[in-house]
């Protein structure tokens, strides 16, 4: 019987895919059967060949699903219907897990009698990248296994026992599919609920983070949608928590004016840390333009491809 399922979204990254299955495929001491279950969000089915071919050399089953809808909303609810195991993974198709990754999440979500657990996230750069860039791809609690997390952002690399975190169809919105946000949302919507987030340092992945996501405008977009879902989660979450969101919107103002005058400033003096400050002034804008009228299409997708010919 499989006890866990690692469930991998993917959209046309097939050489990145093809390095997470390896480190899945090769985990370390984990003493119960598991698969691994991928998700293609690209509706040409451009990561069936990867599957397939990893598929024969593989001793753990792995199973591709297609969904043809777009968004990353749709490929995670595909993903939780899909997956068997008594406990789900999330895993990027951009993130490669150490060798005992698995090992340390299972065992760390048994002895915790948590619902969920999450590893840090450390990023391996195709350019160079300053100190600021790398603390924007770098998520790691820096606290010890098994301590409570009241929060956090983000369901990559997360380990949850599906009968308690899983109760809708569509645990995901699907309307922020191509916004991003829909999974800090679920979160919250979790530990809301009543449900335990524990930290698990030893289940370390590593992400991919191509050129493009280091450039100034990606990054402050970026700023802007994560403060866009601060305010936001406030609005969803049962009941609504008006106050709070006021309270968001307030700081937002704040940090706009503050942080906004502060990196003009820098920019016109040709000072190179501007951009951390500015950083600060688009989540402040984000969190005043929380409603999803506003919301930028972090995941925009290109045409499907055509078949190839014969």
């Amino acid at each position: 019987m499989i006890e866990t399922s690692i469930v991998i979204p993917s959209y046309r990254r097939a050489d990145l895919l093809a390095r997470a299955l390896r480190a899945c495929l090769t985990q370390l001491g984990v003493d119960s059967p598991f698969e691994i279950v991928v998700i293609d969000n690209d509706a040409a089915g451009s990561a069936e060949p990867i599957v397939t071919d990893m598929a024969k050399i593989g001793t753990v089953p792995i199973r591709y699903v297609l969904e043809t809808r777009p968004g990353i909303s749709h490929a995670r609810n595909t993903g939780v219907a899909a997956a068997a195991g008594r406990y789900l993974v999330f895993l990027d198709d951009d993130e490669e897990p150490e060798p005992r990754w698995l090992s340390a999440f299972i065992e760390t979500i048994r002895q915790s009698g948590a619902d969920l657990a999450v590893g840090p996230v450390y990023p391996q750069f195709g350019a160079d990248a300053d100190s600021y860039r790398r603390r924007k791809y770098t998520r790691d609690a820096r606290v010890a296994t098994g301590t409570v997390l009241p929060r956090w952002a983000g369901i990559g690399n997360t380990i949850l026992l599906k009968e308690r975190c899983f109760a809708d169809d569509e645990p995901f919105d699907p309307t922020l599919g191509l916004t991003g946000g829909e999974d800090t949302v679920f979160l919250h919507q979790l530990l809301s609920g009543g449900r335990t987030l524990v930290w698990c340092a030893e289940a370390a992945v590593h992400e991919t983070v191509p050129a493009d996501r280091l450039d100034p405008h990606y990054l402050l977009k970026r700023a802007f949608r994560g403060g866009q879902s601060a305010t936001f989660i406030c609005t969803v979450v049962s009941p609504p928590q008006p106050a709070r969101a006021l309270r968001m919107m307030l700081v937002g103002g704040g940090q706009l004016l503050f942080y906004g005058s502060a990196a003009l400033a820098m920019r016109l003096l040709g000072r190179g840390d501007w951009l951390p400050l500015m950083d600060k002034a688009a989540a402040g804008l984000g969190k005043l333009l929380w409603h999803p009228r506003f919301n930028l299409e972090l995941y925009r997708r290109a045409p499907a491809s055509p078949p190839a010919a014969a």
